[in-house]
Formats: C-alpha cells, sequence, structure tokens
C-alpha cells in the first residue's frame, strides 16, 4: 500500500475576514487503486458571502479547487497534481467541474441563492500514475482553495462616450463600441474598433485575444499577503528566491510569515504575476476583460462611470484597526474606494464589502460582483496596445509548473511589454478609476517592481 502523509495545511485564504474568507478543511486521501494509479482526494470548502442569480448579471462565484503534492525525500518543490474528469463528487448544493486540462475544478452553487456556503463531502480523484509517483511512495498533499467570479458570455462596450483617456470608442464617433463577438477589426471609420491614440489604427485582432466576450473567470479580490507568501513556501529555495517580494515578508525559508496576512500584496511585477497564474493554473487577463467585469454584459454604459457604475466616489481617509484581519472603513463612512493618496496605503482586500446594507456604490464593486478593481493595488492586464500584447492567447491557462529559474515558460507571460495598468491604486489620482480610462494601457512595469502594482488573475471557461 501506498503511504500518504497528509499535510492539513490550506494555502490560499486570508484568515478571520468579512469579506474575503475561503477555507479548505477535512482534508484526506482514501480509496487508492494501485490498476489505475488513482487516489481520493475528499476535502470541505467553505467561504462567505457567496451567491448565484439567473436574472440581471445572471452570474455566481465559486471556488477554485487545485492539489499540490510533493514527495518527503529528494525535494522542496511541490508539484501540480493531475486530476480525472471521472468520480469527482461535490457536497450538497454544489456544482463540482473539473477542467479539460485536469488542472483543477471550479465549484459553485447549483441554484440561485445569497449568503455563506460550506460544501461537505466533496472528492477529486487524483491521477498519481500521471505525475510520475510510484504506488508505495510516500507523499504529502495540499488542498488549495480561491475565491472567483464567473463572468458569463455576452456583449458588451468599451468606452463610456465620456472624456476618458484614450478610451476605446466606435470609428470617428466617442460612441462606445460594442463587442458582439470575437472578431474586431481596428480602424477609425465605420464601425470599426478605434483605440484612441493608444493602439493599433487597422488590422484584424487575432482571434485568440481575451476580448471578454467569451465567459472566463476571474479572482473576486486582490491576491493577498498570505497567499503570495503561501505560494513562496510552497516552492523550492531557489524559486521562492525569484519571486519574494522585498521588504514585506519576515521569516526564513520554507516559513516566511505574512505581517498584515489580508493586505493586498504589492511589490510585484509581471514577472511575478506570471509564475504566480502558471503555478496556480490560472492566466492574466486582459484589459478589455478588464471593461466587461467593471462594466458588465449589454449594460448602456455612464459616461466617465467608475468601476461601481455611477460617477460619485468617496475616497477613504482613515480606517479602524489598521493592518489587522479585522480591518475596517472608519471616515468617510460612505467611503467605497482607496484612491488619491488621502489615505495613503494598502488596505485589507475587499474592505469596502460591508457585512449589511450595501450598495454597488458603497461597497465598490464591478457590475460582476469583483472588489477593488479600481484602488488600492493597480491592475495588470494584457494590453491591446502593441504586437506582444494583442498575441497573447486567451486559451491557455497555467500548467502548474515553473522552470528552473522560477518563471514560467508561456510564451509572452514573461515578457512585460504584454502588460499594461487599468485602474488606479491608493497613491494615483481618480480619473484611473474610471472604467474606460486607458491613460496607463500603455505602461508596463520594464522588469520593475512598485509598491501599488499587485495582482489578479483569471481563468478562462470551458
Amino acid at each position: 500500500m501506498k503511504k500518504i502523509l497528509l499535510s492539513i495545511t490550506v494555502a490560499f485564504f486570508a484568515l478571520n475576514s468579512i469579506a474575503n474568507n475561503i477555507t479548505v478543511t477535512a482534508a484526506t486521501l482514501s480509496g487508492q487503486n494501485v490498476t489505475t494509479h488513482t487516489e481520493i482526494v475528499n476535502f470541505t470548502v467553505g467561504w462567505e458571502n457567496s451567491w448565484r442569480t439567473s436574472i440581471n448579471e445572471s452570474n455566481y462565484d465559486g471556488a477554485w479547487i487545485f492539489v499540490k503534492f510533493r514527495r518527503l525525500t529528494g525535494t522542496a518543490d511541490w508539484r501540480h497534481c493531475t486530476l480525472t474528469v471521472a468520480n469527482s463528487v461535490v457536497g450538497a448544493g454544489g456544482i463540482m467541474t473539473v477542467q479539460n486540462d485536469l488542472k483543477g475544478a471550479f465549484i459553485n452553487r447549483n441554484a440561485d441563492g445569497i449568503g455563506n456556503v460550506s460544501f461537505t463531502g466533496n472528492q477529486l480523484v487524483w491521477n498519481y500514475g500521471a505525475d510520475g509517483v510510484a504506488d508505495n511512495e510516500t507523499v504529502e498533499i495540499n488542498v488549495i482553495g480561491l475565491e472567483m467570479v464567473y463572468i458569463p458570455t455576452g456583449a458588451f462596450q468599451l468606452g463610456s462616450g465620456g472624456s476618458e483617456n484614450y478610451a476605446f470608442k466606435t470609428g470617428a464617433t466617442a460612441v462606445p463600441y460594442n463587442v458582439t463577438s470575437t472578431a474586431i477589426t481596428f480602424g477609425a471609420t465605420g464601425t470599426l474598433l478605434n483605440t484612441n491614440g493608444n493602439g493599433p489604427t487597422t488590422g484584424t485582432l487575432p482571434a485568440a485575444y481575451p476580448t471578454g466576450y467569451n465567459a472566463f473567470w476571474v479572482m473576486k479580490y486582490e491576491t493577498t499577503q498570505q497567499q503570495y507568501v503561501d505560494f513562496l513556501n510552497h516552492l523550492d529555495l531557489a524559486r521562492a528566491t525569484t519571486n519574494n517580494t522585498p521588504g514585506i515578508f519576515t521569516g526564513t525559508h520554507p516559513n516566511l510569515v505574512a505581517p498584515q496576512p489580508e493586505r493586498t500584496v504589492s511589490t510585484i511585477n509581471s514577472q511575478r504575476l506570471a509564475a504566480l497564474a502558471d503555478w496556480s493554473g490560472l492566466r492574466p487577463y486582459s484589459e478589455m476583460e478588464f471593461e466587461k467585469i467593471c462594466r458588465g454584459a449589454n449594460i448602456p454604459p455612464v459616461p466617465n462611470e467608475y468601476v461601481w457604475g455611477s460617477t460619485t466616489i468617496s475616497p477613504l481617509a482613515s480606517v479602524t484597526n489598521t493592518g489587522l484581519t479585522n480591518e475596517t472603513v472608519n471616515l468617510p463612512t460612505t467611503a467605497n474606494t482607496t484612491i488619491g493618496n488621502i489615505y495613503g496605503t494598502l488596505t485589507r482586500a475587499g474592505i469596502f464589502a460591508r457585512a449589511t446594507g450595501s450598495t454597488r456604490e458603497l461597497s465598490g464593486s464591478s457590475y460582476y460582483g469583483v472588489m477593488n478593481m479600481a484602488d488600492n493595488a493597480i491592475e495588470i492586464c494584457v494590453n491591446t496596445v502593441n504586437a506582444t500584447g494583442l498575441a497573447f492567447d486567451g486559451s491557455i491557462n497555467g500548467d502548474g509548473y515553473l522552470n528552473a529559474s522560477g518563471n514560467t515558460d508561456i510564451a509572452n507571460w514573461t515578457n512585460s511589454l504584454s502588460y499594461g495598468w487599468r485602474g488606479s491604486t491608493f497613491n494615483s489620482g481618480v480619473t484611473a478609476a474610471r472604467t474606460s480610462d486607458r491613460i496607463q494601457a500603455s505602461l508596463n512595469d520594464g522588469g520593475s517592481i512598485y509598491n501599488y502594482i499587485g495582482i489578479r488573475l483569471a481563468r478562462t471557461a470551458q
């Protein structure tokens, strides 16, 4: 029989958060089959403020679940578990969909509802033979969960018809451009997509580019310090050193500690974003997807609207319990964004999601319930500006592995020229928080790191 030692450490969750709290518990292994070289991974997963709706947004949140393993002799590197589609089981009230690339599964509600959820009795089948693990080998596993939001297929509009910098528009007009399929042609006449001085003026958008029309998943919150330090602690020392962020974490690898676990992680660049995406089985997302997330499908834009759908803004001035897991808004009570260097630093991810009485404007939420899209840390997005950005293939998700240098080998992912910035950050002006403002769409980190850049990831839906 194969001896399995189970690690009860659970990565990728933020502790005791009001709005950002996913836990994976009761993880066990059972049912080894030495003929098929498979093992059943049992676990419970739950999170707060879950929803599913079949009207208006017609979307839902969910948990991205993937499993890592490591041999207890010979390596300190955690490897990605290959799953099987057959014989997965989900707890009552849920749907579990193992992805076609076998890198993980999504769990979400099976019916309309809102509130906290807990799915028990879940089972995934690990094909350990496919990962080169022998029947009698001793390994350690870790089940990892991450909150995400499903963005459904549908037409949407780029640009608002307002005065935003370099906003997308239709031809020679100021009218927003309607994305009705993945086929897009650039130009300044007729019904073509006009990049308004920040992108190609002719040509056709490659079919593989993620325009936002097709369905995808995106992280509900920005990556936190705890999530990122868990990533580092699940790498070997060389790869962790490549991806570590200076001046944040204490302790020594593989026991690095996040001093403010629920605060959005910063001091990031596109290389580190790409590494985390690849290791997690996810991908970067595009600036077109940014506008879809914020505005929603078939929703007429409001000129100069912020990501919460109005032109009203209330910057945060102070918080209570600074830097702690229960950090909350203090003044003004209507605050819905950290912006303009008024508060002057990053906050807990999802801080504006009030426990009661919240609205989209008050919570600073996108149309689909995605938080902090235009404040706190800036969003690194695949650009629609240059050849490297336009060559990004949205059908490719991460495979769970990094190369010996700690980087991804996926084409264009580590090239900083593939990216730009969308949204705003705690130390920048309010205009960049407008959904359609593209003043930073052609900017990139150039390999440098900044204290206002964070991470949000996506995955193409199947």
